[in-house]
């Protein structure tokens, strides 16, 4: 078998056999390239990937810093509310007459006549102090609806009605409203009086 190889090989011209040799060598030597070349071939592709990744990660942080700016303002709003609710209790005629006030002003704003303001019983409900308010109002329907939705805007959120009833007064053309309102204020802590 091997003379009839030797010989079939012989009957070729002689450029053939030539270029044949040199196209499987050409591809015996590129296998071989690709073959070294595949693991830093990977390593620039990843490279290459990564970079671009990076490239985007960078071009989005400019939208980052504004989200950054607009979530620094929303935590300064919610500190300032949170110091505002959670500010030292006062004396206790202070926070009568200032529940008072704020609800009078409120009550000339929406057209609401205050038939009386009396402080209640005041009890701890865990870390805070509860005072109780009943108070009574004179006005028309809408009006006092009105008054009671901006509660929390007048008296803030620490405030809550526990009770309320309705009923008609003045030969019907005015509603008389009675509500018990809860405000709540932290406990003084022994040493935070410093």
């Amino acid at each position: 078998m091997r003379e009839r190889l030797l010989a079939a090989l012989a009957g070729l011209d002689a450029r053939l056999f030539l270029g044949g040799m040199v196209l499987l060598l050409a591809l015996v030597a590129g296998e071989g390239w690709l073959l070294v070349l595949r693991k830093p071939l990977t390593e620039y592709q990843k490279l290459a990937a990564t970079r671009e990744m990076l490239a985007l990660s960078l071009g989005a942080a400019p939208s980052q810093q504004g989200e950054l700016g607009r979530l620094a303002a929303e935590l300064k709003q919610i500190t300032a509310r949170l110091g505002a609710q959670l500010r030292p209790p006062g004396p206790d005629d202070h926070i009568a007459s200032m529940v008072m006030a704020e609800l009078d002003r409120a009550a000339s704003l929406n057209g609401i006549t205050l038939a009386g303001i009396r402080p209640g019983a005041r009890r701890q409900v865990q870390s805070f102090e509860e005072v109780l308010f009943e108070v009574n109002a004179q006005g028309k329907y809408l009006q006092l609806c009105q008054w009671l939705m901006d509660f929390e805007r007048t008296l803030g959120q620490s405030a809550t009605v526990s009770e309320f009833s309705m009923k008609s007064a003045d030969e019907g053309r005015l509603v008389a409203l009675s509500l018990k309102v809860a405000l709540y204020r932290p406990m003084q802590v022994a040493g935070a009086a410093k």
